[in-house]
């Protein structure tokens, strides 16, 4: 796809057509690489490395069963929780 060089502010740039937007699943201030390789431009998606939790959902969940987990009661507001 052939494109034009624009300028922006004050510096030079280039629109990324819809199509790669979609394609590469980038979205508004998504992190993105730009280099060089000989004479191309390469522009990259960085991504992004998943938040580190101290606990996995299956030591979270050990232990629970319909039981202990309480599925079968609600929440009630007590009045002091309420202010009153």
């Amino acid at each position: 796809m052939r494109t034009q060089v624009r300028r922006i502010g004050n510096s030079l740039g280039n629109i990324i057509p819809a199509t790669f937007i979609r394609q590469l699943g980038l979205v508004e201030g998504a992190d993105i690489e730009v280099k060089t390789e000989g004479n191309k431009i390469i522009i990259e998606p960085v991504k992004r490395q998943k938040k580190w939790l101290p606990f996995s959902e299956k030591e979270l969940l050990k232990g629970l069963d319909a039981h202990t987990a309480h599925a079968d009661e609600l929440a009630s507001v007590s009045g002091k929780e309420l202010g009153e």
